[in-house]
């Protein structure tokens, strides 16, 4: 199935900066919705201590993924246990396992496909088992600027569903603002998620050499001088999620700068669990750039 995004309604435009001011709310109204929605494991909220468990493996590098034995409703790192957690992760067939004083479990060269399993255990607690399937990249088909007026483009991006996949696509920006029907998602200071499927789309480019420091700009704004012209790239990148990523991104990710085990200690009530017997999340993202050329 073809998706396509194009310019939403010249009232939409209108409307989206007169709405900004009410974007802290309307987050917060999103969140609430969504974090009823989400898997939580209220039994954990007891003040009982407990192996917290988190990460997101993609294609990078090297994934970490992390452990630590806390007390729910504490609120930093100070308050975690010096426990030691044994981690151990499989990957299709390979294993693989380290201690937490040697920094976690790290995964290298994932692939599509592969099925990740995760596999907790600390003295005095329960042991905490999570899985993920990392989801299969994003079939672009063309991608284009259709105008632009002002500081607002107006882009369509036309890609395939890989057939017979559960999960999640998202368009991801960093330091832009997005505007889709029937509402409107912000995303000042934290990457956004937003589902694919939409019919109306499109972006504000907040250029950051007006307003900060020489160099701390949007990474997906590049302008390239050449001797016969200059055009500005704009990089967005297509993300495919599991569900247990799309759960993270929608409940934490958007909420809070700080790390997955502050944010479960101090508001457990939107921690998103995908582990038995503990609190955290392991899920799993395949990342695609478009480039839109003006």
């Amino acid at each position: 199935m073809h998706h396509i995004w194009h310019r939403p309604n010249n009232t939409i435009i209108q409307l989206h900066l007169e709405i900004l001011d009410m974007i802290p709310v309307l987050l917060i109204i999103l969140l609430t919705l969504v974090s009823c929605e989400a898997d939580i494991d209220f039994n954990r909220i007891d003040g009982e201590p407990c192996i917290f468990l988190d990460g997101m493996i993609g294609n990078a590098p090297a994934s970490l993924i992390s452990a630590h034995v806390a007390t729910p409703m504490n609120m930093g790192k100070e308050d975690m246990s010096k426990a030691k957690v044994k981690l151990t992760g499989t990957i299709s067939d390979e294993s693989i396992s380290f201690s937490k004083e040697e920094g976690g479990l790290f995964f290298h060269e994932i692939r599509p496909g592969d099925k990740i399993e995760i596999h907790a255990s600390a003295a005095g607690v329960s042991d905490v088992h999570a899985s993920t399937i990392v989801p299969e990249p994003i079939n672009l088909i063309s991608s284009r600027i259709i105008s632009k007026e002002g500081t607002f483009i107006t882009f369509e991006i036309v890609y395939e569903e890989n057939a017979g996949e559960e999960g999640y696509y998202g368009i991801m920006f960093n330091d832009t603002s997005i505007s889709e029907a029937p509402g409107i998602l912000l995303s000042e200071s934290y990457d956004m998620v937003v589902p694919f499927g939409q019919l109306e789309g499109t972006i504000l480019i907040w250029d950051r050499h007006k307003t900060r420091r020489e160099g701390d700009r949007s990474v997906f704004k590049t302008s390239i001088d050449t001797d016969s012209e200059k055009t500005t790239q704009y990089s967005i990148r297509l993300v495919s999620l599991s569900p247990e990523a799309y759960m993270y991104l929608r409940n934490i990710y958007i909420k809070t700068s700080t790390n997955f085990g502050a944010v479960g200690m101090g508001t457990p009530a939107i921690t998103y669990s995908n582990v038995i017997g503990g609190i955290g999340v392991v899920g799993s993202w395949w990342v695609e750039d478009a480039l839109l050329t003006e």
